[in-house]
């Protein structure tokens, strides 16, 4: 019998959950997590050889900093060096101003922290602000230790190396030596998904849960818009290239759910022609085919589903690469919403007060060792309750991970090394490992980057050799879990931002996207292209709607009744309209009654949360995709009833 069949099930779930994380592949984490794992290693070898303290500083910039591919290295790098520039000035004019009086310095570092979170929740680059954020606060914990003005001076110009030497090494790894192009890693892409429809072709099989369909899709999206800023010759074309991408992802995901019932002999064409297209994105060429459908294949492709997959792939290879590509809207710096919505400033309010409360609590015992509660209350300030318990979980458990581990490094293992040769062998299966989970999804990545900056701080941290003080680990440890108890209590306590009231609404604005989707012909070739953007958008609004009902589902300030029925229904909606969406395909015409008895539920959805299905009627001669559409809408779960519908506002602890 199965091991796992005598352990609890949520430990079972978790011990799925990392396997799955641990073994994911992704175009281009091979050489990301090398990049990483060699700038940890130099990290630690630059600041022993040099004495350069805060080397935990330095790992954690190293780990934010080295992304997916080259560009985006890149534009990180420039606004961590923007970063470097403010957080310094800006704390030279608090210690300036204010240095000898903590009351008047306590205020002018508040009010930049108010400022950067707000900037952070609103703006474009939050990323910048966040890491000023993270200096403003780390840098009030050095006045506290240290009682002369010379040596606090001495550590804020040390920061500028600590935070721009990291910055050059990963530039020169991720950029210029060892270079992760995002157009390579598209071209990857690209051809794995096109492989695992092929295989789907080939030999029929169970298709994949939803999710994973969908977040493959998405990554192939998110790709393309680093390709357009990185690639010269895909921004040219990138016309044609966009529809490659849109073709690719309609293949994937309708072969996703193929029977496996059609001829032989058009299924061999239709691989061949994905074949030969595979070929071509593997050169990095535009492909062009002359493949067109007889009327006996275009009844037969009909009757079995694949008309639509196989003009798809028609289009595409009749279309000119050099079209000029439709200019894009620029989006906004800003939020539309920055200075009319009350919960960016309260999100920063709030931020204060748990850093606040952490600040006199180790001030007030005399315990500076646990200054990384203050840290640990900005870094898991996120804009949801749900998202922030996320956050915090993955934060705690890093830092047991992290504490763990530097507590049987430094009893078993430090005591027998000698010389940093021997030190370098010990971290560097640590950092191999880390490095791994931190270029795994987004979903557990930062357990990864907590598990070694939490290790740094323990063990490596301003000691020049092999440290085997247990102290430190202990310390930092307790900060962690003291910031984020306390974040916890602010979070939950006060202006709690549940999106349990926005459920409904995005659930709403997924369904309004597929009834646009029912209201455009398939088969005109004018509004194919944009068939298939739609097609893209429900999957993104559905796996948004998913990921938005995990995080409603760790929100406890619901009744429980009621958190239960308000998933319930929402992942009904979402398996309904993912249902809609296949059953959708290969339709003749569209149908606007289905579209308006879909958007009406919508609508019902998006204004009190008092949806039900109209009751309409067709006649028996209606089309089976039609037909099937209509049974899923029929489906659509009934919002009316009292126990399906979220607490109030006042229950919920908003105003």
């Amino acid at each position: 019998m199965n091991i796992l069949s005598y352990l609890p099930l949520p430990l079972v779930r978790l011990l799925a959950f990392f396997r799955e994380e641990l073994s994911e592949k992704r175009p281009g984490r091979f050489t990301h997590t090398m990049q990483l794992w060699a700038g940890c290693l130099l990290v630690v070898l630059i600041s022993m050889t040099f004495e350069i303290p805060f080397m935990a500083i330095s790992l954690a910039v190293l780990f934010y900093g080295v992304q997916s591919n080259a560009f985006y290295t890149k534009f990180v790098a420039v606004l961590f060096i923007m970063a470097t520039v403010l957080e310094i000035s800006s704390l030279f004019l608090i210690y300036k101003w204010s240095y000898g009086y903590p009351l008047a310095r306590m205020i002018i570092a508040s009010a930049i922290l108010i400022g950067c979170m707000f900037m952070m929740r609103t703006h474009r680059l939050g990323l910048l602000f966040f890491a000023v954020a993270i200096i403003a606060v780390y840098g009030q914990t050095f006045p506290g230790m240290l009682d002369y003005p010379e040596i606090v001076v001495r550590l804020t110009l040390w920061c500028i190396v600590v935070g721009l030497y990291p910055t050059l090494l990963m530039v020169l790894l991720g950029v210029l030596w060892f270079p992760l192009r995002a157009g390579k890693q598209m071209q990857e892409a690209l051809c794995a998904r096109l492989d695992d429809a092929l295989d789907h072709l080939a030999t029929p099989a169970a298709p994949l849960a939803e999710k994973y369909v969908e977040r493959e899709a998405l990554a192939l999206q998110k790709l393309n818009v680093f390709c357009m800023a990185d690639d010269a010759d895909w921004k040219a074309r990138s016309a044609w290239w966009q529809c490659c991408v849109s073709t690719v992802t309609f293949l994937y995901t309708t072969l996703n759910r193929y029977s496996g019932t059609a001829p032989r002999a058009l299924t061999d064409r239709l691989r061949d022609e994905m074949l030969s297209l595979r070929q071509a994105i593997a050169a990095g060429q535009c492909w062009q085919s002359r493949w067109t459908l007889s009327d006996d294949e275009r009844a037969i492709a009909r009757q079995y589903g694949l008309e639509n997959l196989c003009e798809q792939l028609r289009l595409l290879g009749q279309m000119d690469p050099d079209t000029p590509p439709t200019p894009a809207a620029k989006p906004p710096s800003m939020a539309a919403d920055a200075f009319t919505n009350p919960h960016y400033i309260r999100y920063a309010l709030k931020t204060l007060l748990a850093c606040m409360i952490c600040y006199v609590f180790y001030s007030g015992v005399d315990w500076e060792g646990i200054h990384t509660c203050m840290l640990t209350c900005v870094i898991v300030a996120n804009p949801s309750i749900g998202s922030s318990y996320q956050k915090m979980a993955l934060r705690f458990g890093g830092a047991v991970c992290g504490a763990v581990l530097a507590l049987l490094v430094t009893i078993f293992i430090m005591p027998w090394l000698d010389n940093i040769a021997e030190l370098l062998c010990l971290l560097a299966p640590i950092f191999l490992f880390g490095a791994w989970v931190a270029t795994g999804s987004e979903r557990s990545s930062y357990i990864g980057t907590q598990m070694i900056v939490t290790f740094a701080l323990a063990t490596i941290e301003n000691v020049f050799g092999p440290a085997y003080d247990l102290t430190e680990i202990r310390d930092r440890a307790i900060g962690i879990l003291i910031g984020t108890a306390v974040s916890a209590v602010v979070y939950t306590f006060v202006w709690p931002e549940s999106e349990a009231q926005a459920l409904p609404k995005k659930l709403a604005a997924a369904l309004g996207v597929l009834g646009k989707m029912l209201r455009l012909p398939q088969q005109e070739p004018a509004t194919q292209r944009s068939y298939l953007q739609l097609r893209i958008g429900c999957h993104a609004a559905f796996n948004a709607c998913e990921e938005m009902a995990e995080r409603v589902a760790l929100e406890h300030q619901l009744d429980a009744d009621a958190r239960s029925a308000l998933l319930a229904n929402s992942r009904a909606v979402i398996a309904c309209g993912r249902e809609i969406l296949y059953r959708w395909e290969g339709a003749s015409a569209p149908e606007p009654r289905l579209a308006e008895a879909l958007e009406h539920y919508a609508a019902s959805l998006e204004n009190g949360i008092t949806a039900s299905v109209a009751p309409f009627e067709y006649p028996p001669s209606l089309a089976a995709h039609a037909q099937g559409v209509m049974q899923q809408i029929a489906h659509l779960p009934d919002w009316t009833h009292r126990a399906a519908l979220p607490a109030g506002k006042q229950a919920q602890g908003t105003p």
